[in-house]
């Protein structure tokens, strides 16, 4: 009888370790498979890894080298919030090519390592504009053209080396739609949210991002000090004077749109703009772009290439959108060097723009989703009510889109569960902040 409980406990703990044996074996497969999507931006290495019961995989001492730089971005660890069930089904081989449907990715204390070499000062002239639209507000006070601060303002700006935590969520809503999140945090500058959804050109079984199409960005933007520190740095050349630079700022905007982009602001909407420098604010944005771009080209853009692209709408706090429309130039309140200035460099804008036309272009494909054999279309709801039970996307003021199954409406609020990590999450969106129901058809 002892033997053979002996033997019941061996045979027990061994079917018990076989797959936990399985997770973390399959997780080294998962781990590199994750990597090697992001391979095109340059060149990973990590110390160790270790994986939970769960599936949730933590990625300890990253260290990431862009392509064309020899210094480092460190990363104190990065969890990956995977289903345990593809760690525990999924062929090796397949996790080394194939992402899940879902996953959560977190880059935990992001720095980089030397503030001295030429990947910081890259990243401080026009990398930071993906995280923050409106270049910082460096118009009317940044050193460098573009504009953008210089060095010395930068290390005004970050006595110490900023540390961000970065999370990435993606969804497979469908064969051909991803639709993805993106949260940059800093405590000391900002929180940015980046949402929307990219079109896949195929439904292959290997999920990939580099060749996803991108038409539509929601983007979300609340100042946690920067806004404070930048202020009074650029107020101090303006005798202290917040309104002087607020003013230097719209006007130095002004110029820009007219060389740029034809236009000038309204009075409201320079008002808006002033507005949005103070501190403490957040504001919401819908950049549509004109046309569709495969991820990998979006990504080569400046920002004034995503400002002249797209069609932006945009709320300032809890304000309903408004389109962003630029007002004929009023050439009589522009003095005479100022008008001339504008000329000479809208002539050099269009000479560039006839190289840059001469060159070879990479056309587009045209992407149509078909389920079942009929186009797939976006259809608007008008009775909330009859969408229950449905899957849905619900637009609302604060600009990010919620993507779910709509499980309640009454006359305070609607209810919608959706996918977060490897579970489900309820969320509650008073009626007032809903700007539209759409279901796919």
């Amino acid at each position: 009888m002892k033997n053979k409980n002996i033997l019941f406990v061996i045979i027990l703990v061994a079917l018990l370790s076989l797959p936990w044996w399985r997770i973390n074996h399959n997780s080294q497969f998962f781990v590199e498979g994750v990597f090697s999507q992001f391979s095109h931006l340059g060149d990973w290495d990590y110390q160790n890894f270790s994986v939970s019961v769960s599936g949730d995989i933590a990625i300890d001492k990253v260290q990431f080298k862009p392509h064309g730089y020899r210094q480092v971005i460190n990363i104190d660890s990065i969890t990956l919030s995977a289903d345990v069930r593809d760690l525990l089904f999924t062929k090796s081989a397949d996790l080394l090519v194939k992402l899940p449907a879902q996953l959560a990715v977190n880059f935990n204390h992001v720095q980089v390592a030397d503030r001295s070499g030429d990947l910081q000062k890259n990243i401080n002239a026009d990398s930071y504009y993906p995280m923050v639209v409106g270049y910082l507000g460096a118009f009317g006070c940044g050193d460098n053209p573009e504009p953008s601060f210089s060095e010395q303002q930068w290390l005004k700006l970050f006595p110490q080396s900023p540390v961000f935590d970065i999370k990435l969520t993606y969804a497979l809503v469908d064969d051909f739609t991803l639709d993805f999140n993106v949260n940059v945090n800093n405590i000391d500058n900002w929180f940015v949210t980046w949402s929307g959804s990219l079109t896949r050109s195929n439904n292959d079984d290997r999920l990939t991002f580099h060749d996803t199409i991108l038409d539509t960005l929601y983007y979300y933007y609340a100042d946690q000090g920067f806004n404070k520190r930048r202020n009074d740095m650029c107020s101090a050349q303006k005798n202290s004077s917040f309104a002087g630079y607020r003013l230097d700022s719209a006007e130095a905007v002004q110029q820009n749109l007219r060389v740029y982009a034809g236009g000038e602001m309204s009075q409201k909407l320079s008002n808006l703009y002033q507005r949005s420098l103070q501190p403490d604010v957040e504001y919401n944005a819908i950049f549509k772009l004109k046309e569709a771009k495969y991820i990998f080209e979006f990504g080569a853009w400046k920002q004034n290439d995503l400002l002249a692209n797209s069609e932006i709408e945009a709320a300032l706090g809890e304000q309903e959108y408004q389109a962003i429309k630029l007002s004929k130039i009023d050439y009589l309140n522009l003095d005479i060097d100022t008008l001339r200035n504008d000329m000479e460099q809208r002539k050099q804008l269009q000479k560039d723009q006839q190289a840059a036309e001469q060159q070879p272009k990479k056309l587009l494909r045209q992407v149509k989703t078909h389920i079942g054999g009929q186009q797939k279309n976006e259809v608007i709801v008008s009775n909330w009510a009859s969408a229950i039970g449905q899957d849905v996307k619900v637009m609302t003021k604060r600009g990010r889109p919620v993507f779910g199954v709509l499980k309640a409406v009454n006359n305070q609020q609607i209810t919608v569960t959706t996918r977060f990590k490897s579970g489900d999450a309820t969320i509650s969106i008073q009626r007032k902040d809903v700007l539209s129901i759409s279901t796919r058809r």
